[in-house]
């Protein structure tokens, strides 16, 4: 619904959330692969864990729509870095790590 609603906005901020959409997309099977992992063996640390990762996964999403701390791209260059959103993914990765750890 939100990307549907941000496609009538701004063509910068359509495909921000295009990019969003599609690397959440990215992480999600291996989510569920350990979340459903986690419940067969009664892990119950990574309750907690997939919340986490639920909230870094939104940050990320948030930051990267909106374009948070959007540095502009050096000249000649169409990367334009955010630092606040590689630390949410960043997050969101080390969580996944962590709960395959807890798999062990």
């Amino acid at each position: 619904m939100l990307q549907s609603w941000l496609r009538r906005s701004a063509g910068d901020v359509s495909e921000r959330t295009n990019k969003a959409v599609h690397n959440f997309r990215e992480s999600l099977p291996v989510f569920f692969v350990l979340a459903l992992l986690s419940i067969y063996l009664n892990v119950e640390a990574n309750t907690q864990l997939a919340a986490y990762w639920l909230l870094a996964r939104i940050a990320f999403a948030v930051i990267y729509i909106s374009g948070i701390s959007l540095k502009p791209a050096a000249e000649g260059s169409t990367y334009e870095p955010q630092p606040l959103r590689g630390l949410a993914w960043a997050i969101s990765i080390f969580i996944l790590v962590k709960m395959g750890l807890n798999l062990i």
